[in-house]
């Protein structure tokens, strides 16, 4: 893997920014060792959040896995996004169980498996009732706060002084739905926002046809959507199991990716919860295998065999199981072919009569999904470096031990044995895509398909990493003051209409 020039480059005006932006009140001292909770911005600082034009690029926001509501369109009900501690699969109506789940049917791709649950907005809290008492947690509200805070404005919001148009959006999205349809989605999303700016330029800047490009902030499993579609944009993986073509066509959109807890090598609670059941937090309904295992993201978000992150109990070589062969998941009765969820398969496919006939339907499903992820997880992995004038930042947690890996028994008992550390859900290697995890040979360097522009290591939980003032301080830098060099040759191109004050000093 090669190391970005950019990356000297942004350690060094990092330093720089903390020097004159984060001093702290020992001024003068050698000897003073304090630390402080919160950096000091400057005047310099002041500037730039105060800046609006064509020189700043707009920010998309891309959810993780569970980060979007979903209303039911046949009964204008929310599916997800509110929590009653009273909910259970058995309270659940069957219209709620059936719009939970993605449709399943034999013969059909999953583009054409429509189901009557929509996304309605992002979660930007979610809102739990408990003992008769309402709570409201937050999820994504803490992002959007910052970079509010740092000057950009969120779509559909009230504009402050001195800002006239919006720069900030959010994507959301089906987050149950295949990946690389997610990736064309994203792809819609930015040429709609794009044209928006493009028409707002023109009338206030006298810019044509502006190069509007986008800088992404993407966590958990956004990540990963919006890494496919960087390396190949709105394509589809094609349906002889080949891969795409690997061609870089979101860079025509994306200047700087900024990816916050993403599981780029998998994560082992997805293999644990399709076989156990998945409890977003307390107080939210238990989903039983049967609901979960129609979602095609889960299985695209499985660790990689090359980790070996399932192995058999009691081997000493501890040898590696394929959980992407459809044989494994019937032979340990796991997820859609456990026999014990055709009480929910009966709610799920009413039209079929029998549990022979249901069992059919849902191994068929299974099936492609594991299939579908294989092929989505060797497309992630080529080895391949970016454009030049693309930057990749990558935000992970530390701090937390994590599932690491499991043990399988002969009745198909999973067990963890092994933990290391993480956020409480993505290691430390995944986030990174370190492929040496799961290797018997030590390698003393990082060997990953991803050409990291800056790493920063917080010492944070999965969602709380965005609560992290070292997140929020590093995070605004990355998008307030580095400059990939697309971001120069179209401030160099269009320099005459910009205001020179704020940018002449910054010239390449």
């Amino acid at each position: 893997m090669k190391i970005s020039k950019f990356f000297t480059g942004t350690v060094a005006a990092g330093l720089l920014f903390a020097i004159y932006s984060g001093c702290s009140s020992s001024t003068g001292s050698y000897q003073s060792s304090d630390v402080y909770s919160k950096p000091i911005y400057g005047k310099l600082a002041a500037k730039t959040v105060a800046y609006e034009g064509p020189a700043r690029n707009p920010v998309i926001i891309v959810h993780g896995f569970l980060g979007a509501k979903l209303k039911d369109t046949k009964t204008g009900k929310n599916v997800w996004g509110n929590f009653r501690g009273i909910d259970s699969i058995e309270s659940m109506s069957d219209e709620k169980i059936r719009a939970l789940a993605i449709p399943m049917e034999i013969g059909k791709k999953f583009s054409e498996l429509k189901g009557s649950a929509v996304p309605s907005g992002m979660l930007e809290s979610v809102g739990v009732r408990i003992m008769g008492i309402n709570f409201k947690l937050d999820a994504y509200s803490d992002l959007i706060k910052i970079l509010t805070n740092a000057g950009f404005v969120l779509e559909g919001t009230e504009r402050p002084k001195g800002k006239s148009y919006p720069n900030l959006f959010l994507f959301y999205y089906d987050w149950r739905k295949d990946l690389p349809w997610n990736a064309a989605r994203l792809h819609e999303f930015i040429e709609r926002k794009r044209t928006i700016l493009q028409k707002i330029y023109k009338k206030k800047y006298g810019l044509a046809n502006f190069d509007v490009q986008f800088d992404v902030i993407a966590h958990s499993m956004g990540g990963l959507l919006s890494r496919y579609y960087l390396r190949y944009g709105n394509q589809d993986l094609p349906d002889d199991g080949s891969l795409p073509k690997l061609n870089w066509a979101g860079s025509k959109r994306i200047d700087k990716l900024l990816i916050v807890g993403t599981p780029n090598c998998g994560y082992l609670d997805t293999v644990l919860e399709m076989v156990k059941g998945l409890q977003v937090q307390t107080g939210a309904p238990v989903l039983p295998p049967g609901i979960i295992g129609t979602w095609p993201t889960y299985y695209q978000m499985m660790p990689q065999v090359s980790t070996r992150s399932v192995v058999y109990a009691g081997n000493p070589k501890n040898s590696s199981i394929n959980i992407f062969d459809p044989k494994v998941w019937i032979k340990f009765k796991w997820g859609l072919a456990d026999p014990k969820q055709d009480n929910v398969l009966k709610v799920l496919l009413p039209n079929a009569k029998t549990p022979r006939e249901r069992r059919k339907i849902a191994l068929d499903h299974l099936t492609k999904c594991l299939k579908r992820a294989d092929q989505f997880i060797r497309a992630m992995q080529v080895f391949a470096d970016p454009p030049n004038d693309v930057a990749l930042f990558l935000f992970q947690g530390d701090a937390v031990l994590t599932t690491r890996q499991a043990s399988v028994n002969n009745s198909g008992k999973l067990k963890v044995i092994t933990l290391e550390p993480g956020d409480g859900k993505v290691l430390v290697t995944s986030t990174l895509d370190d492929l040496r995890a799961g290797r018997k040979k030590w390698i003393p360097f990082l060997v990953c398909p991803i050409q990291w522009t800056a790493v920063y290591r917080l010492t944070a939980a999965h969602m709380g990493i965005t609560r992290s003032e070292v997140f929020a301080d590093n995070m605004t830098f990355c998008l307030l003051v580095l400059a990939t060099p697309a971001q120069r040759a179209r401030r160099a191109k269009f320099e005459k209409h910009l205001d020179k004050k704020l940018i002449s000093e910054d010239k390449p």
